[in-house]
């Protein structure tokens, strides 16, 4: 798995809009999931996400990137001109 693609596609989904995301929709463990949402959060990369059940969740309106995020998202171009969405997630994760 690597790391800085699921960080970056979720904080991308995020950015978009899509805010209602848990592991499924990338095909992860939740454990790997939720370590990317901890270190968006820890790295303020994002904000708005709430803790339950010792986990990270991100709902519909919550989460949204911050300053620094978008700074993140738009620094990253090599992720940005292959990063097609989370449909193709899967895919773009062997690139």
């Amino acid at each position: 798995m690597d790391k800085k693609k699921l960080r970056y596609a979720i904080l991308k989904e995020i950015d978009n809009g899509n805010n209602n995301l848990t592991e499924k929709e990338f095909d992860v463990t939740e454990e790997q999931f939720d370590e990317a949402v901890r270190f968006l959060g820890r790295e303020g990369y994002i904000k708005g996400f709430m803790y339950a059940d010792n986990r990270p969740w991100l709902f519909d309106g919550a989460a949204y990137a911050t300053e620094k995020g978008e700074e993140y998202l738009s620094s990253n171009s090599k992720f940005a001109k292959t990063y097609k969405g989370i449909k193709e997630f899967r895919s773009w994760l062997s690139l």
